[in-house]
């Protein structure tokens, strides 16, 4: 709601109650926050004591919609009648709905000398009577808009309430102001602020839309927690300031809304109280890097506008302060002149933080070349030792060539750089984020969680900071396999800035979070996925493909992991990792029948180095991988081939892809005998592992397997006895070599012929010479 504009509902309506409701019905609205002032209200209604009940608020607090809401809980608002504009010459009673309004003009006295009109108590009563009997429950009359309750108001009310309470009335009067002690038989009930969460509710109901936490905690600083206020504030905003894409501090001006709310206050202070308020008040223009608190901040603004005090203009850093607070939709139009080094530096962070490229006056690679000037400000928020300084120039080189070409120019010079860097105190928290990718993409995952854990979490942190932390948090979880923590922290982060859904690393997150978790991937790709740095859409590309090999969809997953790989050789989950998800996919959709294709091969050199799967769950996945190159040889040794040996077991996270892995191959080689127990624990494992969407790709793979041959559902025993008969055997032979008696021999064979729908041995060995069992080559 802007200046010019009227006032608003105070939350999203909801059905019809029955109440006549002046207007268009914006009384009969759902009501956040208020739980104990209902409950309140609700027992004076149902009371007996002979009292009556004053809630007071400010203007547009909420009192009549808590009051109506609290008597919709029990009831008993066909029962009710509701008093309005009874200071002015033509009052009127509202009843339920279906009854007429009643005119009480003919019962109200001229005006007095404090220029209000007053109802004659009797004639009032007199006239509510014509509504008739309107329930089984106790009748009220809701006294609806006493503006400030003066000892002349509070003695009208008093004589009101001996009246109602002889006809078998309950009175509740809602009122802007208590002037003076009321007598013990008046109850008060005054409505604070509306907390913080209430009113994000009430904010998004009305907008319609999502509303940024940041962005929430500001619109109830400036309404001082006013439902009204704050709608009129929140209604005067783009859809992307409510979303904090982009910057709203505050208010230039104050609104009809606010100033009906704050009018009385302003009256009644003093003119040294007004100045001193008026000292308080935000600044009109500039970047509001913090504000002298004060309770209201907008009676602040109206006290500055009548002592008439000159705007304070705050010189703004207005790049920095756009990317400290993630309001990117105010980027593209900054003037180039607002680039100094700093800004740079927080524009070249968010840049490696959201994988978003710019045009014109704020892309950051015009300053590409020059890394020393600003590598300073991206690392750390104060100075650091000349050797640090040096690392850290290097390290955002590498970065940013990884950014653009997806490619790095050396690894291993960027990993003893990083271990320069982790020493170091007081870094950035952006700068956080981009060193725990760096660390990950070089499979470094204990690194990586160090730096995070050392982290602390401090006042003052920005929007950025706090939105990397999530984000570095959430890919430290990939990696490890603690789905549910990921989405955690997507989800804290989108609360904070929901335009952070929309950044393609995000999106890849999530898609395989909700692969892992829900057992789904997105049904399309975002259009402007192409326009993202090469990196990020290198990284997209592979988390999608992680994702399609979840659920089972392996061709898909082959298709986007090669593309990925192409795109950006480094992804955050490590060489190792990625390539093992390549390979696996590629094998599941049966792409190496004729050997490893050379598009695959190529993304496979040069090998991983040693650092690179230095951890368990780095050497599972390089071992996964081998294993699955190698062929129908690695089935051999069993599952226990395809994990390292190593001291400490592998994560569950690995042990489940390794044991689907297998199982998958068994599945492509025919071995379902040996495919099915794994995949019966697969499917455990992954239930263990928090990640039941994965349930679907070990289904898939079970679905997968052919049924077993004739041969193939002989067990070992049996297997043995057909080798011995192949092989020329007599039952006597055949007997003394599987030390069984001569009878057991023929009993045996008669149910492996009955079991083959064969009628003697003259048979099996036909059998055998058209079709051959596949284990008979691997018996000794």
């Amino acid at each position: 709601m802007g200046p010019g504009s009227g006032p608003s509902a105070a939350v999203h309506p909801v059905s019809t109650s029955g109440w006549a409701a002046e207007g268009d019905g914006g009384l009969d609205r759902v009501v956040h926050g208020r739980e104990r002032e209902q409950r309140a209200i609700s027992a004076f209604a149902t009371g007996v004591d002979p009292t009556t009940l004053v809630v007071s608020g400010l203007s547009g607090i909420g009192k009549s919609v808590t009051v109506l809401a609290a008597l919709r809980r029990f009831e008993a608002e066909g029962c009710v009648v509701r008093v309005v504009r009874s200071g002015s010459a033509r009052p009127s009673a509202q009843g339920p709905a279906g009854l007429r309004h009643l005119d009480l003009s003919a019962w109200t006295a001229p005006a007095g000398p404090d220029g209000e009109h007053r109802i004659d108590p009797d004639g009032l009563m007199s006239a509510v009577a014509a509504f008739g009997h309107l329930g089984p429950g106790p009748c009220l009359l809701f006294v609806d808009d006493v503006d400030t309750l003066t000892p002349a108001r509070a003695t009208w009310l008093q004589h009101l309430a001996d009246l109602a309470y002889e006809r078998g009335w309950r009175v509740i009067a809602a009122a802007r102001h208590v002037e003076t002690p009321v007598p013990d038989d008046v109850d008060l009930l005054e409505l604070g602020p509306i907390d913080e969460v209430a009113l994000g509710r009430v904010v998004g109901a009305a907008a319609g839309s999502l509303v940024a936490a940041d962005v929430v905690t500001r619109l109830h600083r400036w309404s001082a927690g006013n439902v009204r206020v704050a709608l009129e504030l929140a209604d005067g905003l783009s859809v992307a300031q409510l979303r904090g894409s982009a910057e709203w501090s505050g208010p230039d001006v104050v609104g009809p809304v606010a100033r009906r709310a704050y009018r009385g206050l302003l009256d009644r202070l003093t003119p040294e109280e007004t100045a001193r308020l008026a000292a308080c008040a935000p600044p009109r223009s500039g970047v509001r890097r913090g504000t002298r608190q004060t309770e209201h901040p907008l009676l602040a603004l109206l006290c500055r506008e009548r002592v008439g005090s000159p705007a304070d203009v705050e010189a703004a850093h207005a790049v920095e302060s756009v990317l400290d607070g993630l309001h990117l939709d105010d980027l593209p139009g900054l003037p180039e002149s607002e680039h100094d080094q700093r800004a740079i530096a927080r524009a070249v962070g968010v840049v490696l933080l959201t994988g978003t490229t710019w045009a014109g006056a704020a892309d950051p690679w015009r300053y590409a070349e020059r890394v020393a000037d600003w590598s300073d400000h991206l690392w750390w928020t104060d100075g650091a030792a000349d050797d640090a300084r040096a690392a850290g120039a290097r390290v955002a080189a590498e970065l940013v060539t990884l950014e653009r070409v997806g490619r790095l120019p050396d690894a291993a010079r960027l990993r003893a750089d990083l271990d320069v860097l982790a020493a170091t105190s007081g870094r950035h928290w952006v700068s956080l984020c981009i060193q725990v990718r760096a660390h990950l993409l070089l499979g470094d995952v204990a690194a990586a969680r160090r730096l995070l854990d050392g982290s602390r979490v401090v006042e003052g942190r920005t929007v950025a900071e706090i939105v990397a932390r999530d984000v570095a948090q959430a890919r430290v979880a990939l990696v490890e396999g603690r789905a549910v923590d990921v989405r955690a922290h997507l989800d804290h982060a989108s609360r904070l800035r929901p335009a952070v859904e929309d950044w393609l690393p995000v999106r890849g997150l999530r898609a395989v979070v909700d692969a892992l978790l829900d057992g789904r991937v997105p049904d399309d790709v975002p259009a402007w996925a192409g326009s993202a740095s090469t990196r990020a859409l290198g990284e997209y590309a592979a988390d999608l493909g992680l994702a399609h090999l979840a659920v089972g969809q392996a061709e898909q997953a082959a298709e986007l992991l090669t593309i990925g790989l192409e795109r950006c050789s480094w992804s955050y989950r490590g060489r190792v990792h990625a390539r093992a998800d390549l390979v696996e996919a590629v094998v599941a959709a049966g792409g190496t029948r004729d050997g490893v294709p050379d598009r695959v091969r190529r993304l496979l050199d040069p090998p991983a180095v040693p650092a690179e799967r230095g951890s368990v769950d780095a050497a599972a996945a390089y071992v996964r991988t081998r294993a699955l190159l190698a062929g129908r040889a690695a089935l051999a040794h069993g599952v226990d081939g395809w994990l390292p040996t190593v001291p400490s077991p592998v994560s569950l996270w690995q042990r489940l892809r390794s044991l689907t892995a297998f199982g998958r191959a068994c599945a492509v080689h025919g071995e379902r005998l040996a495919a099915e127990p794994v995949l019966r624990e697969a499917g455990t494992v992954a239930r263990l592992a928090g990640v039941p969407g994965w349930r679907a790709r070990v289904d898939g793979a079970g679905d997968d397997l052919p049924e077993p041959l004739a041969w193939d559902r002989l067990d070992d025993s049996e297997r043995e006895i057909v080798r011995l008969a192949l092989g020329g055997a007599t039952n006597a032979q055949i007997a003394s070599a599987a030390y069984l008696s001569v009878r057991s021999v023929a009993n045996r064979l008669r149910s492996i012929y009955a079991h083959l729908g064969l009628r003697d041995r003259r048979e099996l060995v036909e059998r055998a010479q058209a079709d051959p069992p596949r284990w008979l080559d691997d018996s000794p």
